[in-house]
This record gives structure tokens, sequence and C-alpha cells, in this order.
């Protein structure tokens, strides 16, 4: 272990305060008395490397001259750590179906633990040397991880309590027998978007269990028919019924058609389905359940039968989407003889043939099935039932096959893996100077609070934290763990250590002695900070928030904000004597694949991270440069704005020279309109093309969104909207919905002042507008979205912005869309904008790239477009 060897104070020591040799002495003997807690650490003792003792002593020793703390918030920003390794065949979900760890890229949607969608931000390179462990879960589900990968669950033996456990820690752990005590939540119903399907869920999953293979025929039971019928006639039309033999009818619907295939071994859910909503999937649901389904009186529990074992997995599959524990299970056939002897097409089931039963239980808070006596038999719901927890049969250590991790923006950072959408997932730091303020700082009743983007996150540090107080025993017999609540009690004061959720609404009042903020780049917005930051603490002599954090990729962020300002007491250009800034990390200007940048941007490279990681990792994104972002954020702490970047944004604000508005009257331009939906943003951009050789093209953007909505945008999408319509860089319009009545009143004043030759528009929801526009007399012409229309506009925009040929003003909105941009490429070469892709709203990139694109058709180029020279720029 690297030590320090000699202690320099601190730069930012004021002139009338002191080093405390044995304050400092203390906190850093506090500190080392606890032990590592997770992977090959575990059970040691806690000794800080020399960085980290610099800190330590930075802050606890630095007094006033009236010996309280001189520093009262400390900002840490320094690389990841990458571990949490998954194998790189392992499936994982996405709203189109599955990918692999292998195959997934920077830039893709998953989904977090709670179902809802979070991008891909991050990827590691491919690592063959952390062992390896293949673990088997008790519904049949096999995953293959590294020693190092996460799991949050909970623990099970005695009073269960949540916890973050490596694979390794799960493996080397007591058992009760053969089972493990620890067991991982199911995840949440998948958030998916409403899809168009060719034929309505219900009856697609009535035709799967119920239905001819090959003809547009569906088999009801007698009593079923009413119910049945009434579930499908509101979408689709019954051309014919023929009375069946025996107790059942047969019902033909030409609908059915798209969905035919040659064989019922043929039948399987598609895809899109899978993946369409959830009220859709559970529509789907219900008709496989009516058909093929039954919920016996035992417990609720439901069976869907099926002779086909890939129509069952994608049952199985669509349960777990819907967030329903289930497994399969086989046996024979017991079915008679002379029901066999019809066609193979129909389905009929021979003696002995195996059978797959899928198997869960059916709530009362879920309609699994649509007919009633089959939904009799629910049971109520309770959340402590194994029925919503995945348990583990077997884990055993093996090869490692090559592994990579992924991080994502969720706010948990928990993502889905594997067909039965399992979950799955550091600060040591962190913890032990939460110890350290609630029960050795010497402040009666302390209150510190562990905050984070979700209670998830900031159970990370408690749970740290905890541990550490069980390894020691001084602690141990001092301090209450109250773990279903996240809170320490350091009895002899009356200390509180406690973890604070997202949510502000009732984050007042607090008298606050210590904040420990983790991972602050993922707050999804500054009122949890500001809540917690600004005067919670004046009560206190010497309150302390501690924000520890990676470098993010979202500069409108609370995080960039504390960032900059810590960069700017670094670099001499602010002066607070009470903020201490540490930022380990890579300048721009730094050779990224230079191993001594490495070690200047990571002080634990050597010690707590291997050299040879971060040189695969290097290596790695050399031959994908895809991977360049990830590698300069995570293992370089870089700021990036996203995986793939197209516009260089040092070249785009070069060109934000400035101009003057009047001086544009009466100039002949050309406009893009990207006409977003009623409660989203609207662009209009003029695109005013150069009269001579010396001028260039200039860009006049303006936005709108509804006056209403602006708070709750800056909540969600964690955007300053209301600072930019404070600024008049966005319009309002009133309501909750935009009222393009005033945009087309806008545009006419416009059209007023400036020679508006045509105005481009995706066709897209524009047909009233349009019709609106033309009959003001505007010329309006439609423009493709796809790459034969946006490719040779968004060539020239490159080179224009290359070669300084180009002035908007310096437009932050504007901006903000340029550096948002993901490009798509077709096998031609031909690029677009990619607005699935792209992190954040592009609408004004898009309408410029339009409105360039009719002044370059109407004027002519100015020159050959940078990509027949050298391709499309990845940085």
């Amino acid at each position: 272990m690297r030590k320090l060897k000699k202690y320099t104070p601190t730069q930012f020591k004021a002139p009338d305060s002191v080093y405390d040799k044995a304050a400092a002495d203390y906190a850093v003997a506090f500190i080392e008395s606890l032990k590592h807690t997770k992977g090959t650490w575990s059970g040691k003792p806690f000794q800080l490397i020399d960085w980290q003792e610099q800190i330590i002593r930075d802050i606890f020793g630095t007094l006033k001259p009236n010996g309280y703390r001189q520093f009262n918030t400390a900002y840490v920003e320094i690389p990841k750590k990458m571990g949490k390794e998954l194998a790189l065949n392992t499936l994982i979900p996405t709203p189109d179906g599955f990918t692999t760890m292998g195959q997934i890229a920077p830039g893709d949607t998953v989904f977090d633990e709670l179902g809802k969608p979070c991008r891909v931000i991050a990827k590691s390179a491919v690592d063959f040397d952390e062992q390896a462990y293949r673990i088997t879960f008790k519904d049949g589900q096999v995953i293959e991880a590294g020693e190092n990968h996460q799991w949050a669950g909970e623990y099970t033996r005695g009073k269960r309590k949540p916890c973050i456990m490596t694979t390794d820690e799960i493996y080397r752990m007591p058992r009760d027998g053969n089972c493990f005590r620890f067991r991982i939540p199911v995840a949440s119903c998948a958030d998916t978007q409403e899809a168009v399907l060719p034929v309505e869920p219900y009856l697609m999953g009535y035709w799967l269990g119920n239905g001819c293979a090959t003809k547009c025929r569906i088999t009801i039971r007698t009593e079923d028919v009413a119910g049945v019928l009434r579930r499908i006639q509101p979408c689709h039309n019954v051309d014919r019924i023929w009375n069946n033999v025996g107790d059942s009818i047969h019902i033909y619907i030409s609908d059915l058609c798209p969905v035919l295939c040659e064989s019922y071994h043929d039948k399987v859910i598609p895809q899109e389905y899978l993946r369409a909503s959830r009220d859709q999937r559970l529509h789907l649901l219900q008709g496989l359940m009516d058909s093929d389904g039954c919920v016996s009186g035992v417990k609720g529990q439901a069976i869907y039968t099926s002779a086909e074992k890939a129509l069952s997995e994608s049952v199985s599959e669509l349960l777990w989407s819907l967030g329903i524990k289930n497994a399969i299970t086989t046996a024979p056939s017991t079915q008679r003889l002379d029901w066999a002897k019809k066609s193979a097409k129909c389905g009929r089931i021979h003696t002995g043939e195996t059978l797959y039963y899928v198997k869960f239980t059916a709530f009362k808070d879920m309609q699994v099935c649509a007919l009633h006596r089959k939904n009799q038999n629910r049971v109520p719901r309770n959340p402590n039932t194994r029925s919503h927890y995945r348990y583990i049969d077997k884990i055993e250590p093996i090869k490692n096959p090559g592994m990579q991790c992924i991080q994502v923006d969720s706010p948990s950072h928990q993502y889905l893996v594997g067909r039965s959408f399992l979950p799955t997932h550091n600060s040591e730091l962190a913890a032990a100077i939460a110890l350290l303020l609630t029960c050795g700082d010497g402040e009666e009743r302390a209150e510190v609070y562990g905050c984070a983007a979700d209670r998830n996150q900031a159970s990370i540090v408690f749970n740290v934290a905890a541990d550490m107080v069980r390894m020691c025993p001084a602690l141990s017999k001092r301090v209450k763990i109250l773990d279903s609540t996240k809170r320490l009690i350091y009895q002899p004061t009356g200390s509180i250590y406690q973890v604070l959720s997202a949510d502000v609404s009732n984050k007042h009042g607090f008298n606050t002695h210590g904040v420990v903020f983790d991972e602050l780049h993922t707050q999804p917005n500054r009122k949890l900070f500001d809540v917690m930051t600004k005067g919670s603490g004046d009560a206190r002599e010497q309150p302390l928030f501690f924000l520890i954090t990676t470098a993010g990729d979202n500069q409108n962020s609370i995080c960039w904000e504390v960032h900059q300002k810590a960069k700017d007491i670094l670099e001499g250009r602010k002066n607070d004597r009470t903020f201490y800034p540490v930022i380990y990390g890579a300048a721009p200007e730094d050779d990224w694949t230079d191993p001594a940048v490495w070690k200047k941007a990571n002080p634990s490279l050597g010690i707590t991270v291997g050299i040879d990681k971060v040189k695969a990792a290097c290596d790695s994104a050399r031959q994908n440069p895809a991977e360049e972002n990830s590698f300069r954020q995570l293992r370089l702490n870089q700021w990036v704005k996203q995986s793939v970047r197209w516009m260089p944004m040092e070249k785009w604000d070069a060109c934000a020279d400035e101009f003057n508005i009047d001086e544009l009257a009466g100039r002949e331009c050309y406009g893009g309109l990207d006409l977003s939906s009623t409660t989203d943003i609207t662009a209009f951009v003029l695109v005013f093309p150069p009269r001579t050789d010396d001028e260039k093209h200039i860009v006049l953007p303006f936005f709108w969104i509804p006056e209403e909505n602006v708070d709750l945008r800056v909540r969600r999408d964690h955007v300053p909207y209301d600072v930019w319509v404070k600024q008049g860089f966005v319009n309002t319009t009133e309501g909750n919905v935009l009222h393009y009545g005033f945009i087309e009143k806008f545009i006419e004043q416009l059209g007023e002042k400036y020679n508006i030759r045509e105005i481009a528009f995706d066709r897209w929801g524009a047909a009233q507008m349009v019709q609106n526009l033309e009959g003001i007399g505007f010329t309006v012409v439609p423009f493709g979205q796809g790459f034969r229309d946006m490719s040779p506009p968004t060539n020239e925009l490159m080179r224009l912005v290359l070669g300084r040929e180009l002035n908007h003003g310096g437009h932050p909105v504007l901006r903000w869309m340029m550096d948002n941009i993901f490009i798509r490429t077709d096998p031609a070469g031909n690029i677009k904008p990619d607005k699935e892709k792209s992190t954040e709203r592009i609408d004004g990139a898009v309408a410029t790239i339009m409105a360039l694109g009719r002044a370059v058709l109407n004027t002519g180029s100015t020159g050959d477009s940078v990509y027949n020279n050298r391709g499309l720029l990845i940085i």
C-alpha cells in the first residue's frame, strides 16, 4: 500500500487557518480502524492510499482560528474502478428484442430494474483475467459473471435486509443446506411504447393457444363463446361461426391471415408483441390463458400448457417482461390416442408427447385471464413471498470466457440481463467519512445524510457503512443498525446517519451536520442538492458536505456546475475558502493513449486499479473509436457528451460570431420547421446564404414549448429551459400544449421582416400547419428524413463548420442540440441524424439541416463535402 510519506498542507488553506496535526491524525486513525467490505480487500484494514490521506488531512486538519474546520464543502471527482463484468454472450433485453454484452454499444437503450428505459453510456474493454462464475438460478436462468460483479438483493439469514454483494461474496457465503442466503427481487414490468400490431393482442394470444396454424380459425369452448367474442369483436369482424362436434365451436376471422404459419410447430410469440406496451402484453397473456391456461385453487397457481417448447419459452419471456416470476416444467401427455388422429397442422397432442407447463402465481391486482370463470382463484399479493424474488441454485467457478461491463444512466446504475429480465448492478471512502461524521466528530445529536439519485444508490454507501460497523468491535457495541429504515444510530451522542431518497418534497427542516452525495453526476436536477446544502447546516459550527463523483456527460447538470466551480478554484479564477476541490482527470489536450496520462488521471493506478486492465481498455478503444469517449470518461475522468459524437463542439463554438439581426432585414433566407407533438419542443430555423465570397451562412433559430410544461421539462429532461425562457432563447405558448396558431403568426411576422423563399418541413404531423402557412403565402416544401434527402445537407453543415463558413451567433439551445446529435450511417456511407439514439433533443439541428438543404439547392454549394475526403468524424 502506497502511504503518504510527507504531508504538505493544501494550497487552499486560508492565511489565518492552521494545520492541526492532532485533529488530522485522529481522523486518519478513525478511518484506518475500519475494514474494507468488498472484493479481494474484504476484511482487511482500511489503509488510506496517499491521495486519500491527503484529502482527509486537508479536510479534517485545516482549522480556522476558532478551532472549527475551514472547509464545509469537499468535491472529489475521480475515475471509476471498472468491474461488474458479464460474459460476452449474456443476453440483454432492449426495446427491440435482445442483444448481447459483446454486441451492445454506448448509445443503445436497455431497461433498469424498474423496467424504465435507460441508455448505455459506457462500455469497458474485453477482460480475460478476472475470475468468472456460472450462476444458475432456481428458475433455470444461467448467467456467467465476474467475481466483482455486484448484485442488488436481500440477505435472507435472520432478519432480511437489503444489500449489495459481489459474485465472489455470494459464492463464499455460508449456506443453509443447499440454499444461498441471498435473493434478488424480480424486476418490474418493462416500460415500452404502444406498438402497431397486425392482430389485436388478445386475439393473437387466443390463436396461439387454440387456433389453427394454417387457417384463419380459432376454436372456442361453448361456454366461453360469449366472453371471447366480447373481447374480439370490437377490433375484428367475425366472418362465420361453425358448430363443431363436442363442446366447442370454430370461429373464422380473416384478419388472422398475416400471422398464419405452415405448422403449429412454428407458433411463437412474435418479437413485436413481446416489446409492445404493458397493456398490449397483458391482453396477449389474457388471450393465451383463456385458450390454454388455468388458475388453480392452490395458492393461485396459474399454468399455461403447450406442446411446443419455443412457444412456452416465449410465454415465459412475456411473463418476465410483465414482472411476473415463472418457471417451466415438463411432463408427458396422457391424452387419448383417438384425439391424435387429426393432422399435425391442427396441433393435436399425442399420448406420451412432452408437454411444457409455464407456472406462475396469479394475483388479484393483475387480471391474467379475461374470462370470469378463470379469474376466480387469484390470490392477494404479498410482496414478501417467494413469487417476488429470484433464488440461486448453484454457483461454480469457470474459466473466464471473455467479459465486459457497461455503465447505464439509470439512477441505480442497474440494468436487466437474460431472457428472464434479471436485475444486476463504490464508495468505501464516502462510507468511512459518513461514519467519522456520525460517530467520531464529537458532535452531539449529529444528523448525517446519504443522498443520491434514488434510495437504492444512496443505500450503496449506507450498506458499506453498516458492514464497516459490524466489522469494528468498538463501533458495533455503540451503533444500532436499522436496516429497514436505512439508519445508523450512534447511541453515546444520539447521532444518526440516514439515507435519503431523491424526492425533495419533504427534505426540509433538517439540522444537518454532514451530507454525503455519492455519484453527484447522476442527480436528475439540482433540487435535492440545494435543499441539503443551502442553509440546512447553518445551526452547526462545522457542517461538512462531501461530494464524490465520476465525470458525467450532462453539461446542464448540477454536477457540471459544481465541477466548473471546483475547476475555477483550482485554476485561480475563483476564491472560496470554504470549498475544497479535488479533480483527478486528464486535460482535454492530453494524449489519452499515454500511460503517463493514465497515471495523472487515476491516483489508484497500480494499487486498486490494475494497469493491465487500463491498457486493455485503451487498446480496445483504439480499435473501436466508439469506445474512446467511454475510456475518456470512466478511465480518465473527462467530461464527455455522448459516446459517439458527430459535431466537434470546439469547431462549432468557433463559429459563434456576433451579428446584427436588424441587418438581416429583407435578406433572402430559407426556413426549416421541425414540428413536435403539442407537448414537446418545436424548432424553426432560418438560414441566410452568403451574398458574396466573404460572407458566411448565418443561422437564426427559434424555439417554442408550452408555458405550463416548463418546470416539468426542467425536472424531466434536466435541461435549463426555465433559464432559456428568461433569457429569451426559448419562446412559450399559453397552456400545457403548444399553440400552433401562435407559431404560425410568429412565422408570418418573420416573413414580413425577412425574404423567406421556402420553408422545408418534416411530413410527420405537419399537415394542418403546412396548409395554414401556404394560405398565408409561404412556399412550403416537404423534406424527407431518409438518407437520400438528409445526407447531403448534413455533410454540408459539417463542411461549413470545419471551414468556419457558418455563423450561428452562439445560440445556447441550438448548441445544446448540436452537441446531442448521434449520426446513423447506411452501407453506402450516407449519414443522417438519428433521433432515437441521440442523447437529448435535436429538433433545432434537424431544422437547421433542412433549411440549409433548401438554401444549398437553390443557391449552390460553395465547395466539396468534407466527407469526400475523410469520412465520419468520431471524437
